[in-house]
């Protein structure tokens, strides 16, 4: 960690950033104050990977004896790659076609576009363990479990998380479009070893020699 950066600050800013656009996203969607309508939004990707960050950050904060455990140690990667997947899917695809204001923009911009990043430079400056290419699958579990249980949502209930869900109108080649998702992932998940393998560890390992 490079001198004067203090990690144990930006995990309150991401706690707090995190912490309330989940919140707001829950509040936009509580129609009549029916808050289990907005809980309902927790089967989104968004909302699921920044509750993962929500969780980290507050473990790492307030549970020390759980955060000094190695699978606690070893979350700190997957949630980062899946936080910054979501903010680039959001970018790319879902901002073209969503038009939101006010609260709903506020919230969206909190879980889109400033959580990401700040996740991401709490990666760069704090992770210290060396990754493995064979913690690939392991990484990819989660992703592929999420893209699963949507697709027997649009299937069975009819319920199209994201557009790329949508079989009524893409029929089969909707495995055409979660198989870029799918690329999408992979190709993050190993963007985020190689600069672990390469720039981050062997970096430091270098000056402390």
């Amino acid at each position: 960690m490079k001198k004067g950066f203090n990690g144990k600050s930006l995990l309150w800013i991401i706690l707090i950033v995190t912490f309330c656009g989940i919140t707001l996203d829950i509040y936009n969607h509580s129609p009549g104050g029916n808050v289990f309508k907005g809980l309902s939004n927790f089967k989104f990707f968004t909302l699921q990977a920044n509750a993962l960050i929500l969780i980290y950050s507050f473990t790492a904060l307030f549970l020390k004896k759980l955060s000094d455990r190695e699978f606690f140690k070893k979350a700190l990667g997957p949630i980062t790659s899946y936080i910054m997947l979501t903010g680039f899917v959001y970018l790319i695809i879902l901002e073209p076609i969503y038009e939101l204001y006010g609260m709903e923009r506020l919230s969206s911009t909190l879980l889109h576009y400033i959580s990401p990043p700040l996740m991401f430079i709490y990666w760069i400056y704090t992770e210290k363990r060396r990754y493995s290419y064979d913690e690939f699958l392991s990484w990819m579990t989660y992703p592929m479990i999420f893209m699963v249980w949507g697709l027997f949502r649009a299937i069975v209930l009819g319920d199209y998380l994201y557009p790329f869900f949508d079989t009524s109108l893409y029929g089969v080649y909707v495995s055409i479009y979660l198989f870029l998702v799918s690329v999408g992932f992979s190709c993050m998940i190993l963007l985020f070893i190689f600069i672990n393998n390469n720039y981050l560890t062997n970096k430091r390992r270098t000056k402390k020699s």
